[in-house]
C-alpha cells in the first residue's frame, strides 16, 4: 500500500478551493475583464505564496522534503508522487 503523500493533498486541495473560489467570482465578473484578471491573478498568488510558507515550514521540520523531479506549484497537476507541489514525504 501506497502511502499518502502529505504535500500533494495540501496542494490538491488547495487547487481545487483556488478553483471553486475564481467560479464564484466568475458569476458576478466576466473572465475577459480587467477586473477579474487582477482578481484572479490576485487570488492565485495568495494561494501559491501561503502554500510555499507552509511547505518551508513543513520542510524545515523534516516533514516533507524538495521532489527530485523539482516540479513547480504553479505548473499544475503532475504525475509524479509530488503531484506537482514540489515535495515529497521526509525519507
Amino acid at each position: 500500500m501506497k502511502k499518502v503523500q502529505l504535500a500533494k493533498e495540501i496542494y490538491l486541495k488547495n487547487l481545487d478551493i483556488m478553483k471553486k473560489v475564481l467560479d464564484l467570482i466568475s458569476f458576478k465578473m466576466d473572465r475577459r475583464t480587467k477586473d477579474f484578471q487582477y482578481a484572479r491573478s490576485q487570488i492565485m498568488d495568495f494561494f501559491y505564496n501561503n502554500l510555499r510558507k507552509l511547505f518551508k515550514s513543513l520542510e524545515d521540520d523534516k516533514i516533507i522534503q524538495k521532489c527530485p523531479k523539482n516540479h513547480n506549484l504553479r505548473q499544475g497537476y503532475k504525475d509524479c508522487d509530488c503531484g506537482g507541489s514540489g515535495y515529497i514525504n521526509y525519507k
